[in-house]
């Protein structure tokens, strides 16, 4: 007797890694149901797809400066809407799951062209112009956090918490021994911050002697600054272990002690796993200022600090970073509280919610094929 063939689910995320990263931690909770995935991303999300297969498709903005600029992205996507239909016809998922972003556009109107049920998960406390109107084509949007601004009408959606990967949920909060080495960790998303690479170490430098010497240095910076942040950090006194990119992420966070980040939504989420304290630096340009709403949940629900990027220097940072680091009960209470934000079953909500669109529409197709 041949085995019935496994179920397949498409998931469409490019771009940053708070795109990405997400449609991974379900990608292997599908997995763990005995289901294929097909994952399609653009070229930046391909560069943090790991081992991950995947297929490349073009995509970008339409909504960019120029004509020219916008005549091109609109051929983008319409090539990538091609190569889409090109393979939900071949390989027919059962259903699409977008992650938001415009490398979702060509998947997600390509199952509503082609009759694939689909879904959308955001990541971002506000909505984003991409998200709105792939939400009211999908229909069903899954959302990360509680009060979720900008929703569009006559969707149905449902609070289904960050997907984040279980390795991150290995580390424990736990308050340092007074004579611990502490770990500050530096990231400021999947492609790294430059601010941070001049505010930071201005910023330790003028830490007390004392809490300066027990202090390890983890940083993400842009690669191209790399050479010229390890030299400054020797000139203060301090060993860095500097990277462009932090592959074993979830090791990294367990290890801090306390860290400095951006506020995209995947980092926010990965933090509240991990149950770290945190100092929250929104990137002031991000579209719908997103980001400082995503960093106002986690320092609502006591888990860390949230500064504005605007006149923010190194002095009002040393003295944050000093608070923080020298009280051990507040810092281990901050990483536990943070924790509450954290969504475990997202991943296998969101994953079971797509199975059901699926099993819905096949229902259906059976009905109508005996009538």
């Amino acid at each position: 007797m041949t085995a019935s063939p496994r179920p397949l689910i498409a998931l469409a995320a490019g771009g940053t890694g708070g795109h990405v990263f997400p449609a991974l931690a379900v990608a292997e909770a599908l997995h763990g149901r005995g289901v294929d995935t097909m994952v399609l991303t653009d070229r930046r999300g391909a560069r943090l797809m790991g081992a991950t297969p995947h297929h490349v498709l073009p995509a970008a903005s339409p909504f960019q400066r120029g004509i020219l600029r916008r005549g091109k992205a609109m051929v983008q996507l319409a090539a990538g809407l091609a190569m889409t239909l090109a393979m939900l016809v071949r390989r027919r998922p059962a259903a699409v799951v977008g992650f938001g972003g415009y490398p979702s556009f060509a998947p997600l109107l390509g199952a509503r062209l082609t009759g694939v049920p689909a879904m959308l998960h955001e990541q971002n406390a506000h909505l984003g112009r991409a998200n709105h109107l792939l939400a009211r084509w999908c229909g069903h949007l899954a959302l990360s956090w509680p009060g979720t601004r900008n929703l569009p009408e006559r969707v149905t959606s449902f609070l289904s918490g960050m997907p984040v990967r279980a390795a991150f949920f290995a580390a424990k909060p736990t308050a340092p021994k007074a004579d611990d080495r502490l770990t500050l960790m530096i990231v400021g998303g999947s492609l790294g911050a430059a601010i941070f690479a001049e505010l930071v170490p201005d910023a330790v430098a003028r830490l007390d002697d004392d809490l300066r010497a027990r202090l390890q240095i983890v940083q993400q910076c842009r690669a191209e600054q790399c050479d010229a942040l390890a030299v400054r950090y020797r000139t203060i006194g301090m060993d860095a272990d500097i990277r462009p990119f932090f592959d074993d992420m979830p090791a990294q966070l367990a290890a801090s002690t306390l860290v400095i980040s951006r506020a995209g939504a995947s980092s926010v989420a990965e933090l509240a796993a991990a149950g770290r304290a945190a100092i929250l630096i929104p990137f002031a340009a991000a579209m719908d200022d997103h980001q400082t709403a995503n960093a106002r949940q986690l320092e609502t629900a006591g888990g860390g600090r949230c500064l504005a990027e605007a006149g923010l220097d190194a002095d009002s940072l040393a003295a944050v970073i000093t608070e923080m680091l020298t009280d051990h009960t507040a810092l281990a209470a901050m990483g536990a509280s943070g924790r509450s934000l954290a969504a475990p079953e997202a991943a296998d909500d969101i994953a079971a919610y797509a199975l059901s669109l699926a099993s819905t529409a096949h229902d259906a197709d059976q009905d109508r094929s005996r009538t």
